[in-house]
């Protein structure tokens, strides 16, 4: 699945919710790395990681986890849903990263709510 489906699917869950999704065309820099996007939950901030099926999860993983330390209150990983099936959950539950899978509808589904982690 394409980054750009994944992105419309996030950007339309949070502005059915009344939140702000902002996602720049070149990144956000956050450290010595680029997330794709934020999303603005009131006074939380949250970092948005997409990652299509060609893309690595764990350096999307490592760039969630450098946004926590740089300032994000929450951090959200969103792949495709045949991806995320294949994927531990355990993982996005101890360490409070969430994980959102995108089907072949454009539907977004939370497999892992985040977590408000404080480093």
């Amino acid at each position: 699945m394409r980054a750009l489906t994944l992105r419309r699917a996030v950007e339309r869950h949070y502005k059915t919710l009344g939140f702000q999704p902002l996602f720049p065309k070149g990144g956000i820099r956050c450290g010595n790395c680029l997330i794709d996007g934020e999303v603005r939950e009131g006074a939380w901030l949250c970092a948005i990681e997409l990652k299509s099926d060609s893309d690595d999860l764990m350096r999307g993983l490592g760039q969630l986890l450098e946004a926590l330390s740089h300032g994000y209150d929450m951090a959200l990983l969103v792949t495709s849903q045949s991806r995320a099936e294949r994927l531990d959950a355990k993982v996005f539950h101890m360490t409070g990263i969430g994980l959102a899978a995108v089907n072949s509808k454009g539907e977004l589904t939370f497999i892992a709510e985040p977590k408000i982690v404080k480093f």
